[in-house]
């Protein structure tokens, strides 16, 4: 046995996709009913059923006929002629073509577009060519075998064979071809195309295509399908280059029934793809290498300032003294430079007024969010044994994972808490003038060009970036929407449309908060002025948006955290719209404006009181996310309307009152975790990876070449992957694009800064941190000394660390 035969036998075991018939009309014969195609199979039963006979005088459809009706497997899985049963000299080549012809009729419809009559003379001559050398060249063979077959496992959801794209890519065929009027026969050649294949259930119709003038035949896959969450099956093709992914579509609904087939161009891929750049492309490169030069002249110029004034008598200092460069055009540059930004990114220093426990609760409450996306996004995806996320779903333990949600309350609570401290002090300040246009102006400005950047590089040059099967998906999903919807981002209306129709869909966040800071002065200032007022109004408007979360609940037919099956209930319109979103915030307003009363106060609280508070806090937490493990599928519905009244703002009050007791130091050994020197950098990222960690993550997904077998380890593994690759990410967003703008502001707006500085501030980087401002100019950032709000130590931080949280999960 040679090594082909070898490769062969290691092979046959793999086995393959389809069913059924051949039509007479399509010219390949009618043959009996095949339930379970199995490709390799088939091809190994014919080439031994000409082995065995020997004969000539039988047709190859009569050899496809003997060979797939007898039952089992051939005995011997020798797939080199016996020397016993070799054909002779005179009769080989013969007996040769005349198998290779059995071979391409019996497979030849389902794995290329030859059962497609109206495909083109191009594609038609190369797919017979490959059809028929499959046992005599090694390209034709690397074809089939890259083609994906039905792998075991079927019934836990197996049913996605992509293939092998890297197989399939860099293979090159060959077929002959005539031109007209000339006679001659010319070599031609192609490359591997790699498709993939949507099959879905038929719901009993025939679907050949109507241009087509044949009846259904051919394979019926309806018994495999019902397994099928999604009723789809995406099945890897390695074709001819000279076909296209419409031409196999037709193809492979003539000769498949019981499914419809559809191969979008966008899913077909070949090795010498031509790669152009669109007009937005084009400008995305320019502003990003402007970006870059900014970064390199400004880094360069900020060095040879730092090192002129540690040794004055350098040359280094006198280039630094002749100030080449206009006052104002130097601090451009200065602003972005990765040297001092860095260090700012970077810097863990505090005083003791610092709100510490901000940076723990903003980076848990984001990793948090990474993790729950890691499982979220494994129901689009394709994998091995989809079945088992199911089984999932009833482990306590998972709940931590589809309770996630309310992570995202924790962020509402601390923009609230930060935008109503950083206002208080402000207005504190100015005796109760408020500038309420800075207010707005400020919170614009911190936290819009970063995101607009974001959009920028995933609706154009993100899609350069990968391949595989299912790169081209990429395309459809957030960089189209992004290309035509950005504007609703600029303008943070983007929540008006559902989760899967908006451009970043985790910016709904962002439209929420800006909304809710929109709104916030209407709150605030009645707590500044009347007290006792401001606090019945803010009660008032906790009962008034609980109302409407049970209202919601009720009028959707939604569940305690979503849709009840079997109904059409739109549960984004209780989790992504403002109204119903508005609870965390306001207790985070309110949480605020007591810190604020306490400032500089020592808070002393009795034992038991400290103790039935961490544990009423602890409990209510716990019942939020594990409350309803063991619930029916569908619950009462009193049970639905009461977890969706009450289970957010509950939840924040628990997190206001770690917050509380960190600050007023109850907080043991929780306040020295979360305070971490560790978290500073990482939760001044927050905000940028935030941005960008869904791309990031569907990037890994998007780009798998095979279907991922699932299991706990294996997604923990990815868990802990995608955090510190995201986290890079964030730091060159941030360092390029957040850092700088917070230092332009200083520039555009100077007396923002001046308010800010009229109180002594540690020295915190400004690029994480916001500079120390009055609420006028801060808007919701924290202020500049911001002891609570500031998780950094720093004034500055603190602003910042305000502006991080409210801008989501991920400020800063």
């Amino acid at each position: 046995m040679g090594p082909k035969g070898a490769l062969l036998t290691a092979l046959c075991l793999v086995v393959g996709l389809g069913c059924a018939q051949v039509s007479s009309e399509l010219q390949y014969g009618s043959i009996d009913d095949w339930r379970v195609l199995d490709h390799w199979g088939t091809v190994l039963k014919v080439r031994r059923e000409f082995d065995r006979k020997n004969v000539l005088e039988e047709s190859p459809l009569d050899v496809i006929r003997n060979a797939t009706q007898r039952p089992g497997v051939p005995r011997t899985m020798e797939l080199e002629v016996a020397r016993s049963e070799a054909p002779s000299d005179s009769t080989s080549v013969q007996y040769r073509q005349r198998r290779d012809e059995a071979i391409a009729r019996a497979i030849g419809p389902f794995i290329t577009p030859v059962a497609n009559e109206h495909a083109s003379l191009a594609c038609q001559a190369s797919s017979l060519s490959y059809l028929r050398n499959i046992f005599k060249e090694i390209w034709a063979l690397k074809m089939f075998d890259a083609t994906g077959k039905l792998p075991d496992g079927v019934l836990l959801g197996n049913v996605n064979p992509f293939g092998n794209w890297d197989e399939c890519l860099n293979t090159t065929g060959y077929y002959t071809t005539r031109l007209e009027p000339d006679t001659v026969s010319r070599q031609a050649s192609f490359a591997g195309k790699y498709c993939l294949a949507i099959m879905s259930k038929a719901d009993g119709k025939t679907h050949s295509p109507p241009d087509l003038n044949v009846k259904s035949a051919a394979v019926d896959l309806a018994p495999i399908l019902p397994v099928l969450p999604y009723q789809n099956a995406y099945v890897g093709m390695c074709i001819p280059s000279t076909c296209s992914g419409s031409e196999l579509a037709a193809g492979l609904n003539a000769a498949l029934s019981g499914v419809t087939v559809s191969v979008p161009d966008y899913l077909c891929y070949t090795q010498d793809e031509e790669t152009t750049f669109t007009a937005g492309d084009i400008v995305m490169i320019v502003i990003c290498s402007l970006t870059a030069l900014l970064m390199i002249v400004g880094t360069v110029i900020d060095v040879v300032a730092v090192q002129a004034a540690k040794k004055p008598e350098s040359w280094l200092a006198t280039v630094n003294e002749r100030e080449v460069l206009p006052g104002t055009l130097r601090q451009v540059f200065l602003a972005f430079s990765v040297y001092t930004n860095g260090k700012k990114l970077l810097d863990t220093s505090s005083t003791r007024d610092t709100l510490g426990c901000l940076h723990g609760i903003r980076f848990f409450s984001n990793t948090w969010v990474i993790l729950g996306h890691t499982y979220f996004f494994l129901v689009p995806f394709k994998h091995q044994n989809i079945t088992k996320l199911l089984s999932f779903f009833g482990n306590l333990g998972f709940l931590t994972i589809t309770d996630a949600t309310v992570s995202v309350d924790t962020f509402f609570l601390l923009s609230g808490l930060l935008v109503s401290y950083s206002v208080m002090r402000s207005l504190d300040k100015t005796n109760g003038k408020f500038n309420i246009l800075m207010f707005y102006v400020h919170r614009y400005i911190r936290l819009t060009p970063v995101m607009m950047m974001v959009i920028g590089f995933v609706s154009t040059l993100y899609l350069h970036l990968g391949t595989g099967p299912f790169w081209g998906v990429a395309s459809q999903s957030n960089p189209l929407l992004c290309q035509q919807k950005w504007w609703m981002n600029m303008l943070y209306v983007n929540n008006i449309d559902g989760l899967e129709e908006q451009c970043l869909g985790q910016t709904w966040y962002l439209a929420n908060d800006m909304q809710m800071f929109l709104f916030s002065p209407l709150v605030l200032l009645p707590l500044f002025h009347w007290p006792v007022l401001g606090q019945l109004w803010l009660i008032f408007l906790v009962c008034f948006f609980t109302g409407i979360n049970a209202m919601v609940t009720v009028t959707e037919n939604l569940g305690p955290t979503g849709a009840l099956p079997g109904t059409d209930g739109d549960s984004n319109m209780r989790y992504e719209k403002p109204w119903t979103r508005f609870g965390p915030y306001l207790v985070g307003l309110y949480m605020g404006w007591v810190l604020h009363k306490i400032r500089g106060r020592k808070i002393v609280l009795p034992a038991p009181v400290v103790a039935i508070g961490w544990l009423t806090a602890s409990l209510t937490g716990c019942l939020i996310v594990y409350g309803l493990y063991d619930q029916p599928t569908v619950p009462p519905e009193a049970t639905s309307v009461i977890y969706a009244m009450l289970s957010r703002t509950a939840w924040s009050v628990a997190v206001a009152w770690v917050v509380f007791a960190c600050v007023t130091g109850h907080g043991g050994v929780v306040d020295s975790l979360l305070s971490w020197k560790a978290f500073i950098p990482l939760s001044r990222l927050t905000y940028t990876s935030y941005l960008v960690s869904i791309d990031v993550q569907l990037y890994y997904y998007y780009t798998n070449k095979s279907p991922l077998y699932l299991d706990q380890l294996t997604l923990v593994y990815i868990f802990i992957g995608s955090v510190p690759v995201i986290f890079t990410v964030a730091a060159i967003f941030s360092l390029a694009f957040e850092s700088p703008m917070i230092s332009l502001e200083k520039l555009i707006f100077p007396q923002a800064s001046k308010g800010a500085a009229a109180k002594p501030k540690p020295v915190v980087p400004e690029s994480t941190a916001k500079p120390e401002q009055d609420a006028s100019s801060s808007g919701s950032k924290p202020g500049p000394e911001s002891e609570v709000a500031v998780p950094n130590g720093s004034a500055t931080k603190g602003a910042q660390t305000a502006k991080m949280n409210e801008a989501f999960v991920m400020n800063e």
